[in-house]
C-alpha cells in the first residue's frame, strides 16, 4: 500500500522515471539475481576484513554511526525489529525525506529493493526514498535502514554522487567496491546484529591483530544467524519462500552477517 500522504504528481513521475531506468542501470545486478547460487558461492569465500580496510575510513565510519544514532540512539546496542510503514513514514517526515512505499512487481521487479535520491534542483526540495513493498516486511525494513544509511553518509561526507542509489536484491559484490554502498550496508548490518549479539555469534580471537579475517562462516555461526533471522523476521529459507527468492534472501543474509563479523574483527564495533 502506498503512503498517500507523500504523493504528488511530480514525485510520482520522478519515481516512475527512476523505476524505468532500473533495468538498464542494474544490468549486472539483474544477471546476479537470476543466478543467485553463483553469487552465494562468491560471497561465502570472500574475506570481508580485507575488503573493508581500504573502503571504510575508521573516523568517517564513526561519524556516520554518530549521526545515525541521532535517529536511532540504540543502533548497535539493542535489537531492531521490523516496523510498520507508518512508523517509517514518521521517521522520514522528521528527517524531511520524501518516502514512497509501494509494490513493484513488473518484469523482474522483485530484483529491486528500493532507491535513494538526494534533492534535485528541478523536482525535489528534499531527498527521496522508495521502498518496494512487494518484499517481505523484514526486507523492507532492511532496505529502509540501508537507504537511511545513504542519507546519513551524504550528510557526513557532503557528497551524494550522481543520480539514484539503487538497492538491488542481488549484486552484493558490487557493494564491496563502492564505499557509499558499503557504508549504507554498515547501518543495516549494525541494526540486524547489535554488538552484544555479534560478540556471541562471531568468534574473534584476541591474538588476530593485523591478520584479522572474516572469510568462511563457521557452521555454528551460520546456524545461529539462520535461527536469529527466523525468529526476528518469521521466515526460514526454503520453507516459506519460492526457491529463487529464498536464495536471494540467503545471499543477503550471508553478506550482512559477514560484514558484521568484519566490523567486529577489524574495528571492534
Amino acid at each position: 500500500m502506498a503512503l498517500k500522504s507523500e504523493r504528488s504528481p511530480a514525485l510520482d513521475a520522478l519515481v516512475e522515471e527512476i523505476l524505468r531506468r532500473a533495468h538498464t542501470v542494474g544490468r549486472n545486478e539483474l544477471e546476479a539475481w537470476r543466478k543467485p547460487h553463483r553469487e552465494l558461492r562468491e560471497l561465502a569465500r570472500l574475506d570481508y576484513v580485507r575488503i573493508i580496510r581500504p573502503a571504510l575510513d575508521y573516523h568517517a565510519l564513526r561519524a556516520i554511526i554518530r549521526e545515525t544514532r541521532k535517529i536511532w540512539p540504540q543502533l548497535n546496542r539493542e535489537q531492531f525489529r521490523p516496523k510498520p510503514l507508518n512508523q517509517l513514514a514518521a521517521i522520514s517526515s522528521d528527517l524531511c525525506i520524501h518516502l514512497q512505499a509501494a509494490p513493484y512487481r513488473g518484469p523482474e521487479g522483485m530484483a529491486l529493493r528500493g532507491f535513494y535520491v538526494d534533492k534535485t534542483r528541478k523536482v525535489l526540495k528534499h531527498p527521496l526514498i522508495y521502498l518496494n513493498t512487494a518484499h517481505h516486511p523484514g526486507a523492507v525494513q532492511a532496505t529502509f535502514m540501508h537507504e537511511i544509511g545513504h542519507h546519513v553518509t551524504t550528510r557526513v561526507t557532503g557528497s551524494a554522487g550522481d543520480g539514484a542509489h539503487y538497492f538491488f536484491h542481488a549484486g552484493y559484490p558490487n557493494h564491496l567496491g563502492e564505499p557509499a554502498e558499503l557504508a549504507a550496508d554498515v547501518v543495516a548490518s549494525l541494526a540486524a546484529y547489535p554488538e552484544p549479539l555479534a560478540r556471541k555469534m562471531f568468534t574473534v580471537p584476541r591474538d588476530w591483530g593485523l591478520v584479522a579475517r572474516a572469510d568462511r562462516l563457521p557452521d555454528r555461526a551460520f546456524a545461529r544467524i539462520r535461527e536469529h533471522v527466523r525468529k526476528l523476521l518469521g521466515f526460514d529459507f526454503g520453507a516459506s519462500l519460492p526457491a529463487g527468492q529464498s536464495f536471494n534472501y540467503l545471499t543477503g543474509m550471508i553478506h550482512y552477517a559477514k560484514l558484521r563479523w568484519a566490523l567486529l574483527a577489524e574495528y571492534e564495533l
